[in-house]
């Protein structure tokens, strides 16, 4: 005879779902903060009181629509239940909705945030309706852990109806807890970084949703440590502000992505400091499982690196990479400081230079809509569910969106042209140009649109006259795909302008021959070198050494060029095009480093300033050496300290440090050199491994002397480098490595 049987519930569910599952007090805090923005609050208020002691209360309060007596019980005390995830949750409260609903949480186990800061919690709720009731109930979590043979329901939480709503608002949610647990007691610190992360929380870039959430901290007992700083954001109590958006629009290159809302169309758009540049559709012919997405991401060079840490009080790197929301709710752990879900870091590490890492990008992947395939982890702080719909939202990030930038950037910016300098540039503009008129040949580009005013710099020099006609080509042919009639027009003016142009340089040629002359020669009357003092000798010599680095790069691509053509081996265009980019760049490098010619400038570009160097050594190294790197030779970078040393140096001094160690090992033949920063007690420590041809033993002693040479350089690179070391009360040690293949070469500032 068979029969029924029923699971019975231990009191210890509550833990398992709860404390468990909440992985820190942030987290806890942040369930609760959503729970108010489901439940259409404007207004979250989160007060500490006495918090630094046991006594401590923490309360959060909310305007939303609050719950009645049914809802306590129907809902909030009914353990995993949903009315968000089964579509009741708001069934009878739509009349007063401006928009469709989309919620921060569904999974019915938030409220046991609140068991993660305290052990005792009461709850005040007013409902949004006519005559409604103030209702109130309090919980002893401790109640549970004490038999886990105790069933779930059968312990009791008390609860009155009060005669008085305690909240300044008609209606909504009042969570007290209070007898805060040990590990959960908070300081200036720990304030100040949830302030800070509940700035991350609510999406701080543009978003479609428009609607207002206020999020306020109040912590009366810090008033006074608020009072003596200067800045808001090293205040704890106020609103809950974040700047990024207004920030980011300088010094950046800015790109946004979105599925469309019936999936069917990919639409990327463009953008340089603030500036559009321009915009194409192509069908979604991929990602079957994406809609409604959009991915927003910004590049930040050194200098928007400096502006984001001024104005932020935090660097980028410590304030998080690229965040992930749902209808504008944050999920953990994406963005966070040295979490890495979309793996940016490990994939950097394949092509150092060519691919951008966490500490490049910035931005966010927001998920609107239903998209229910979508679903956090039990666990919070565990991410997304990694299914089917995941793996397709990956693909499409990586490829769709930042390989799309890495692109722009390295057509556009990598070769000898910094992005603060786009305004002044009519080179970047042609490579704009040309790089929208590849992408318009696209199979499935549906229509392509872009910023008509950056043809308008075009012809304005003789050199750029040479070319220019070509460039007009591939713009009319855009005009063409996209029926501009403004273009057309423009291209017009472009066209008569070239004309005449070139009439006018063809009539000066001689004249500017004549005063290129004679600015040459006022300008080698004026070189510091005729009264340079001996004491700036050997910075000199360390200059023009650095000098010969890039010129000798420029000789042999034209050494290069000349074997081939000799050989009759073909050349091909992208060939030529890549070898006219390095060339350009290590001339403008060289230009750069002729301002040192004027006393000056001299003087100016080698004093001592005073900054993180761990930093500035990472940032070179990471932005800075691949684009003076070619690829004979792969270099890989390994950070592994994360400590501030603020301290005076040259910065040309570094520079030149590190420029002429990776110059000497591509000049051993080296295929591979990997550069680690790390500690050694409290020294920074900087070791280059190469596997070029090392060096004889018996004139290891003899490299750092000046003129020395195993190949055929000028043997001053290691005797700068041993200078350099000395000026900076380092030491340097080289050895061959164990395998006879390539050096190791250590230094310790």
């Amino acid at each position: 005879m068979s029969e029924k049987l029923q699971f019975r519930v231990s009191s210890g569910l509550k833990n398992i779902i709860g404390r468990e599952l909440i992985t820190d007090d942030f987290i806890a805090i942040f369930e609760l903060v959503k729970n108010s923005f489901d439940a259409h609050a404007s207004e979250v208020k989160i007060e500490f009181e006495n918090i630094t002691k046991p006594t401590g209360v923490i309360r959060i309060t909310d305007n939303g629509k609050g719950m009645s007596y049914d809802d306590l019980i129907d809902k909030w005390l009914f353990v995993a239940y949903s009315a968000k995830k089964d579509g009741t949750e708001d069934i009878d409260y739509r009349s007063k909705i401006q928009s469709k609903i989309y919620y921060a949480g569904a999974k019915g186990i938030g409220r046991f945030s609140c068991d993660k800061l305290g052990s005792s919690l009461r709850l005040i709720t007013t409902k949004d309706e006519d005559n409604a009731k103030t209702e109130q109930i309090d919980v002893d979590w401790t109640n549970f852990d004490q038999d886990s043979k105790e069933e779930f329901i059968n312990v009791s939480v008390e609860h009155n109806t009060l005669e008085k709503n305690p909240s300044k608002y008609s209606t909504g949610t009042i969570l007290e807890i209070s007898d805060i647990r040990e590990d959960s007691y908070w300081n200036t610190e720990k304030l100040l970084k949830l302030k800070r992360s509940l700035a991350k929380l609510i999406n701080p870039f543009e978003s479609n949703n428009k609607r207002k959430f206020e999020i306020e901290v109040i912590a009366k007992e810090f008033i006074l440590h608020d009072e003596e700083q200067e800045t808001d954001h090293l205040k704890i109590n106020g609103l809950v502000t974040n700047p990024l958006l207004e920030l980011l629009k300088e010094k950046t290159i800015k790109i946004y992505s979105k599925i469309s809302e019936d999936g069917r169309t990919i639409t990327t758009e463009l953008f340089n400091n603030g500036i559009w540049l321009y915009k194409f559709t192509e069908e979604n012919m991929e990602y079957n499982l994406l809609k409604n997405i959009i991915v927003e991401l910004y590049y930040l060079n050194r200098s928007a690196k400096n502006n984001f840490t001024r104005l932020m009080g935090v660097r980028s790197g410590d304030y998080g990479s690229v965040f992930l929301y749902k209808n504008g709710i944050r999920i953990y752990p994406y963005g966070e400081p040295g979490e890495d879900p979309m793996s940016l870091d490990r994939r950097q590490q394949k092509r150092l230079g060519d691919y951008f890492g966490t500490s490049e990008l910035i931005g966010r992947i927001e998920i609107l809509g239903e998209n229910d395939e979508f679903k956090e982890t039990t666990s919070r702080g565990d991410g997304l569910i990694k299914n089917a719909s995941y793996e397709q939202m990956y693909a499409y990030f990586i490829d769709k969106v930042v390989e799309k930038i890495e692109s722009f950037y390295r057509n556009v910016f990598k070769y000898g042209i910094d992005i603060d300098d786009f305004d002044n540039t009519v080179d970047i503009e042609d490579r704009i140009i040309k790089l929208i008129s590849n992408i318009s040949t696209g199979d499935n580009i549906l229509s392509t649109e872009f910023n008509s005013d950056l043809i308008s710099n075009i012809a304005t020099s003789q050199e750029e006259n040479k070319s220019a006609k070509s460039l007009i080509k591939s713009i009319e042919k855009i005009a063409n795909d996209t029926d501009n009639k403004d273009l057309f027009r423009k291209i017009r003016i472009v066209k008569d302008t070239l004309d005449d142009a070139i009439v006018i340089a063809d009539l000066a040629e001689e004249e500017i021959k004549v005063k290129d002359k004679e600015i040459k020669e006022k300008d080698t009357q004026n070189l510091f070198l005729k009264s340079i003092r001996s004491q700036e000798f050997d910075d000199l010599v360390s200059l023009m050494h650095h000098t010969g680095i890039y010129a000798q790069t420029i000789n042999s691509y034209l050494k290069n060029i000349s074997l081939k053509l000799n050989r009759n081996i073909e050349i091909t265009k992208n060939d030529l095009i890549d070898i006219i980019r390095v060339i350009s760049f290590e001339a403008n490098k060289i230009l750069n480093i002729s301002e040192f010619a004027t006393k000056a400038n001299f003087r100016l570009k080698t004093e001592d300033i005073e900054e993180d160097i761990v930093n500035y050594i990472s940032e070179y190294i990471t932005n800075i050496l691949p684009t003076i790197n070619d690829k004979t030779m792969s270099i890989r970078f390994n950070k592994n300290i994360d400590w501030t040393i603020k301290r005076k140096f040259k910065p040309i001094e570094i520079n030149i440090l590190i420029d002429n160690i990776v110059a000497n090992a591509r000049k051993a033949k080296s295929t591979e050199l990997i550069i680690n920063l790390d500690s050694s007690g409290r020294n920074i420590m900087l070791e280059f491994i190469d596997n070029g041809v090392g060096i004889n033993p018996k004139n290891l002693k003899k490299v750092y002397d000046f003129g020395y040479t195993t190949t055929d350089g000028s043997g001053l690179g290691l005797y700068h480098i041993n200078e350099i070391i000395k000026n900076n009360s380092g030491k340097i040690s080289i050895n061959n490595n164990i395998n006879n293949k390539g050096i190791t070469l250590k230094i310790l500032i």
